[in-house]
């Protein structure tokens, strides 16, 4: 909906420019060309993007908590409380949009076939090019595509099939076809109709003028026009010869004096209009369909500075930093069984990311977010069971909290393995430190989601965004998420059950419902806390604190931020 609201605004600028400008011109055809342009470009720009227009976006540091043990046991129960539907203004405006969409596309295929009817008549008249047939008993004439109908009580015949036929040797009829399909998607916007009526007085201009050009003179064709201005007219998706509400208008523009060369200049106003809603559409929407980045940023090859990886055994990755090696364990698996690794590149002043899918058979293939396509992102989802992380990286990372001490020694075979030491990435860019006098308390034991819920968990650790307006306002807080786990063992009928600011509400429970795998749990009704946090400012209340007796509630994931 947002993308159809973007294309509307731009539609509505093309058309208030033709107004100004344009529509008292007598270069028909241009105007013409220039209303088709505006309808199919308006649709076009929503979708592109000038990636070196976007500053870039803080750096998001995700953890995952879980509950206490004794809260995932009690959770591990069946709940069958039915789940209770929340019906939102924004669901019935939707379907509101969807029925008028299907009303008004059941009544022009009930025109078409109405249409389609008649053109199985005999004709009366014609060639390979056009058909010709007649409506007995009527004082009517139109025309729709190669067909031209005419009541056989119509009169001075030649002259209107002479002007119905420059409207089917100028295919006008797919002008037509168009414009009624862009009026039943955005029938919302009252300009889309003045841009259907405004192109069908461009294609009687047309007609008119080629028709003039045939007949005496400009003045006797004037006069033919008052003559039979009380004729019959046809369907609205035709081209009816009878309109009386344009028969003052026509005749102007026949005798308007012929717009010069110079005029034609007025038309290339497209391009610096195109370029203006083109930036607009990169730096005022705040979306997720800008797919196409005409101007990406300056290219940077390689890794980050001072970082180079080499490949020392199958499972494991050596990081030579500043002249120390350091080894971390690389065995990620999807949410389908296969391997991946996982890499992050500067490329054009953004992260990238490339990730090596290792096949059954052992064979690896190479996929850059950058340059996969929708269908291939599509593919690595469901055959592959991965997605690409959606956060920024900084080049530099702000300095980690202080920790309470050097971890103790493991001991033992069973000694739980250290994680692996943060690396600084080395670069000039500058950034703001966190104040070195400010405690950095955890809000909680962090540890990764497992059992049923740990995919679920991976999939809200790569996509939950802290939104751009609340990380400046400073907003912090936690969104309850309630959703159903049915019988094919999915998330449904996913709800806010209780939020504290409406786009971080909106952002978790968008992420929630996207989750499309399958989770081994018993079907019920089930909790989960997103919470937004800032490290540095004060601390919230943990969501796990205030719901661990709650036996739905599963865990709770923290969506934590560097304020500088």
């Amino acid at each position: 909906m947002r993308y159809l609201l973007e294309a509307n605004l731009y539609l509505v600028v093309f058309y208030l420019l033709y107004r100004l400008l344009l529509s008292r011109e007598t270069h028909y055809s241009l105007n013409r060309a220039y209303l088709l342009f505006g309808c199919i470009v308006a649709f076009v720009l929503p979708v592109l993007q000038l990636g070196f227009l976007k500053p870039a976006e803080p750096l998001t540091v995700i953890r995952v908590i879980q509950m206490p043990v004794n809260a995932v046991i009690a959770a591990a129960s069946p709940v069958h409380s039915a789940a209770v539907p929340h019906f939102t203004w924004k669901e019935g405006a939707l379907y509101l949009y969807f029925a008028v969409v299907f009303v008004f596309a059941v009544l022009l295929a009930v025109k078409l076939v109405r249409l389609l009817i008649l053109t199985q008549k005999p004709s009366c008249a014609g060639n390979k090019h056009y058909k010709l047939v007649e409506i007995n008993n009527s004082a009517t004439a139109f025309s729709f595509f190669s067909t031209v109908f005419i009541g056989t009580e119509t009169s001075n015949r030649e002259t209107i099939v002479r002007h119905e036929l420059v409207h089917v040797r100028q295919k006008h009829s797919v002008d037509i076809l168009l414009l009624e399909i862009i009026r039943i998607i955005n029938w919302f916007n009252p300009i889309v109709y003045l841009l259907q009526n405004s192109l069908k007085t461009v294609h009687e201009y047309i007609a008119d003028e080629k028709t003039a050009a045939i007949e005496t003179d400009t003045l006797a064709y004037s006069t033919f026009l008052v003559n039979n201005a009380y004729g019959v007219g046809g369907p609205s998706v035709a081209h009816s010869f009878f309109n009386k509400n344009l028969l003052k208008q026509r005749i102007i523009m026949l005798h308007q004096k012929r717009s010069g060369n110079l005029a034609r200049l007025k038309y290339l106003l497209i391009l610096p209009v195109c370029a203006g809603l083109l930036c607009i559409s990169t730096l005022a929407f705040s979306k997720t369909y800008g797919w196409v980045d005409l101007v990406p940023g300056h290219v940077k090859t390689g890794l980050y500075p001072g970082l180079h990886v080499q490949q020392s055994k199958p499972d494991t990755n050596t990081f030579k930093y500043k002249g120390k090696d350091f080894v971390y364990k690389n065995g990620n698996t999807t949410s389908k069984g296969y391997g991946y690794k996982e890499t992050g590149y500067l490329v054009r002043g953004k992260t990238d990311f490339r990730v090596i899918i290792i096949e059954k058979n052992g064979k690896q293939t190479v996929y850059l977010k950058s340059n996969c396509t929708p269908a291939e992102i599509k593919m690595l989802n469901e055959k592959y069971g991965y997605i690409f992380p959606s956060m920024d990286i900084f080049i530099k990372l702000p300095p980690p909290p202080p920790a309470p001490g050097p971890p103790a020694k493991p001991h033992g075979p069973n000694a739980a393995k250290l994680p692996p030491p943060v690396l600084p990435l080395d670069t000039s860019a500058p950034v703001a430190p966190v104040n070195p006098q400010t405690p950095q308390p955890p809000m909680a034991p962090y540890i990764i989601l497992s059992g049923p819920f740990e995919h679920l968990g991976k999939f809200l650790s790569r996509n939950v965004l802290y939104p751009t307006a609340e990380f400046k306002n400073r907003t912090m807080g936690s969104a309850v998420i309630k959703f159903d786990i049915n019988a094919d063992h999915k998330i449904a009928n996913a709800s806010l059950a209780k939020g504290f600011a409406a786009a971080c509400d909106d952002e978790a429970l968008s992420v929630v419902k996207r989750f499309d795998e399958t989770i081994d749990k018993v079907p019920g009704t089930y909790k989960l806390a997103i919470t937004f946090y800032l490290n540095g400012l004060k601390t919230p209340e943990p969501a796990s604190a205030r719901l661990n007796t709650d036996p739905s509630f599963i865990g709770e994931v923290v969506i934590e931020m560097y304020p500088n």
